[in-house]
């Protein structure tokens, strides 16, 4: 949540916490902090547990709602997950983060078409322009829609704020089994926005089983010798069967 505090799948500028909970006072920050802390953890009974105390300072605040659901869809308890980020949402409906976990909740599902529907019901919020053409391009892809992934791709902005340009291209090299050009998508972007800033958007590749997970110490593996890995064949299909169901690594608050 705040900015402190680990953010191991999200950059660090798009996880603050929400006026609402900045308005609740220092008290319900420091509970939502400690509820932040254990879920870094995966120490989800203490969240949750330090949630219900938040709740008890302040109610009705979107924070404890956004951090339920990331539990709730850590343990595939994806109808609990829904729920908390519905309730996040009627709490305030201008707020990008829950409508944008709901579409990641239907990604996490393997429902990729209908995660594509709605990251693109997200184009019109402004500030994340780029992490949400990187989630329509990556759930094109995943739904075998090569053509429609290539159109948004093609429009993405260069050079880019952020690591999304690179691994949307990571990612169309990837679903193509062209592996040498995926890995050096990943190695630039990481080059240039360094690890912390790539890390959701690798764990998004990790989770459908086309690179490796993070390391243990989170940082990302890549490899080095490019020259030994497959060039370009000609295929629509992933290039590795799916992983985990979630993305590897831990997810966020604020953000899956």
């Amino acid at each position: 949540m705040a900015a402190a505090l680990p953010q191991p799948a999200r950059a660090v500028q798009e996880s603050g916490p929400s006026e609402a909970a900045r308005q609740a006072g220092i008290p319900y920050m420091r509970a939502l902090e400690t509820a932040a802390a254990a879920f870094a953890n995966r120490q989800f009974d203490q969240a949750l547990q330090k949630l219900d105390e938040a709740d008890e300072i302040q109610q009705n605040i979107p924070d404890t709602w956004d951090m339920r659901g990331a539990i709730y869809a850590e343990q595939h308890d994806f109808d609990k997950a829904r729920d908390a980020f519905q309730k996040a949402a009627k709490l305030d409906p201008r707020d990008f983060w829950p409508p944008y976990n709901l579409a990641q909740l239907l990604l996490m599902q393997r429902k990729y078409a209908e995660a594509a529907a709605e990251f693109k019901a997200l184009v019109p919020y402004k500030g994340h322009e780029e992490l949400v053409r990187f989630k329509i391009v990556f759930a094109d892809l995943l739904a075998g829609k090569a053509d429609d992934a290539r159109v948004v791709l093609d429009a993405m902005k260069f050079p880019s704020d952020s690591p999304a340009y690179y691994f949307a291209h990571a990612s169309w090299s990837f679903s193509h089994k062209n592996q040498k050009d995926g890995f050096y998508w990943i190695q630039s972007a990481v080059k240039i926005f360094g690890d912390r800033e790539c890390y959701s958007y690798y764990n998004a590749l990790a989770g459908e089983g086309w690179v490796a997970p993070r390391l243990a110490d989170g940082s990302i593996p890549t490899k080095q010798d490019l020259n030994s890995l497959p060039t370009l064949q000609d295929s629509d299909q992933p290039a590795a069967s799916p992983g985990s169901i979630a993305p590897a690594g831990p997810l966020t608050p604020r953000g899956l």
